[in-house]
This record gives structure tokens, sequence and C-alpha cells, in this order.
């Protein structure tokens, strides 16, 4: 089963969309900021983090820098709307290698994770 990283500071959004991989096969682990996300990324071993930006403590961009000066390669998801997101070329630095801009499809989501996951 493919372990999923799910990082997401909106509880309500945080369960339904696990609820949502789960049904689709997918393991997920959860964390509610970066900074959990960090401690569940390096504890879980995921093949891939779904994450947020915008979430207090330490935003999605900010825990992916932190996993890479750590030496991570786990490839990542970013969700968020459109106009919070850096450039192109700054997100893969960070190992974002989809984005994905709200509001979008629960469908659309796990297209977008299979792919990156090959599951």
């Amino acid at each position: 089963m493919t372990k999923i990283l799910l990082v997401e500071d909106d509880v309500h959004t945080r369960r339904v969309l696990k609820a949502v991989l789960e049904s689709e096969g997918f393991e997920v682990a959860e964390a509610e900021d970066g900074i959990l996300g960090l401690a569940a990324a390096e504890t879980c071993g995921p093949a891939c983090i779904l994450t947020d930006n915008m979430m207090p403590r330490l935003d999605g961009l900010g825990m992916l820098a932190e996993l890479k000066k750590r030496g991570s390669t786990t490839p990542a998801v970013m969700v968020s709307a459109a106009h919070e997101l850096p450039p192109a070329e700054e997100l893969l630095a960070l190992g974002v290698v989809e984005s994905v801009a709200k509001p979008f499809s629960f469908e659309h989501l796990v297209q977008v994770v299979r792919r990156v996951t090959g599951g």
C-alpha cells in the first residue's frame, strides 16, 4: 500500500482528504502543520507528501525547504490557491513535482497523487 503524508491545518479538509485517499487504496499519515509534518515525514517514510501551503507555525514551502536541507528526496504535491505559489522553478527545487490549485475536484487530486506515486 502506498503511503501518503497529508499536511493540512484545516481539520475538516484533512479528514475529508484522508477519507478520499484511503478509499482509493492509499495509506495516509497526517499532520496539522509544517512542524508536525517534518517529524511525520521522517518517521513514516511516505512515497509522497501532499501539503497545503498556508499553515500556522510553518507553512508548506518552509517545511519542504527544511526537508530538502535534511536530504529528503520525497516528491511533494502542493495544494494551494494559485496566487500563493512561487514560480515553478522554485517549487521544483523544493521537491514539488505537481501543484493543485484550490478549489479542486477529489478525482483530479487522486489522479495527481497516483501519477506522482506510480500507484
